[in-house]
């Protein structure tokens, strides 16, 4: 059984380090310099060595994650096709009510195939592969070929979620501190003589300086224009050295490449939006949260979190900013 009755261009849209370098002023003197230590004892040298590694997890995650989409977008291009064949040898059939049945599971199947392909898209797939995996697909001619999709895909999805599961973990169980710049610099506190401390800034804890990083760092979220249209954005939120809160959102362009940046100060975080229509009828719909962000140029930017614990970290980590920049600005008044 093929799937010729549905053309590839059903499924495919149209056309559309860290390098960071530490500097500590310092003069010549007979006492030699001292090495920047962060907060857990570790040099800032090997607090840079231990980011490059998170790094590398993250990019194995996201190609995990990559190809976990595009195989899923496979198994859903086969499943259309089956579909669609089935409905037209029906449809010469008498059994009109199945035929009508048989139409109405080809069509659902092929606008599942197209969102999981337009879904492989945003997460960067390259179109050349996508469409060569989907070409594929739609050729397919027996059970064990069925079979063999969906293992393949599964057994992508559980390697996806191992990875992402670990790169998580790694953000809340960071072993190195992050270097306190008392210059004044990224939004901290403290004196100007350009050095790093190894003490934690007293309003601030651990697991503050873990979500500080996770936020700065950014991650993709689904944010939804005025006019309704949802796009998936790389969102980071942090102090500038003007103690304003910074929304960044970065647009990544189909082979992977960021294209775009838009920056905004953020003036208030609104908790508790109203569920986005249409959206409690995906899978972990329920579980899905929506806040929003309130800017001086742009109004209130909305974003959709996949769970509760998501929805948190956004939430309590960006009104924690808030907070410090608000108390920083009222220190320098006085």
């Amino acid at each position: 059984m093929t799937g010729s009755h549905l053309p590839l261009q059903q499924f495919c849209r149209g056309s559309n380090s860290l390098n960071t370098q530490f500097r500590t002023t310092t003069t010549v003197a007979a006492t030699p310099v001292t090495t920047a230590v962060t907060g857990g004892g570790k040099t800032v040298g090997r607090w840079l060595k231990d980011r490059r590694e998170k790094k590398k997890e993250e990019t194995r995650a996201h190609n995990a994650q990559l190809h976990a989409a595009i195989s899923v977008a496979g198994v859903a291009a086969a499943v259309a096709a089956i579909a669609a064949a089935t409905a037209a040898s029906s449809s010469a059939g008498k059994d009109e009510q199945m035929a009508k049945t048989d139409m109405a599971v080809a069509s659902a199947a092929a606008l599942v195939a197209a969102q999981c392909v337009e879904a492989a898209e945003a997460l960067g797939a390259e179109r050349e592969h996508l469409a060569s995996v989907i070409s594929s697909a739609v050729n397919v001619r027996s059970a064990g070929d069925i079979m063999t999709l969906t293992a393949g895909a599964a057994t992508a999805l559980r390697g996806a979620a191992t990875l992402k599961a670990r790169a998580l973990k790694e953000v809340w169980n960071i072993a190195a501190v992050i270097p306190v710049d008392k210059g004044g610099g990224n939004g901290s506190n403290g004196s100007s003589n350009g050095s790093f401390s190894g003490e934690l800034v007293p309003e601030e804890n651990f697991l503050g300086i873990c979500s500080r990083e996770l936020l700065a760092r950014g991650c993709d979220l689904l944010k939804r224009t005025r006019k309704g249209d949802l796009h998936w954005k790389i969102v980071s939120v942090y102090i500038n050295k003007m103690n304003q809160v910074m929304l960044k959102m970065k647009s990544r362009h189909v082979a992977g490449t960021i294209t775009k940046k838009k920056k905004n100060v953020v003036l208030e975080v609104i908790k508790d939006m109203p569920a986005w229509p249409g959206r409690h009828l995906l899978e972990g719909g329920e579980n899905r949260k929506y806040f929003g962000l309130k800017t001086v140029m742009r109004g209130v930017v909305e974003f959709e979190c996949r769970n509760q614990r998501e929805y948190d970290i956004w939430t309590q980590g960006v009104s924690r900013l808030l907070s410090i920049a608000a108390e920083k600005n009222n220190r320098n008044r006085i």
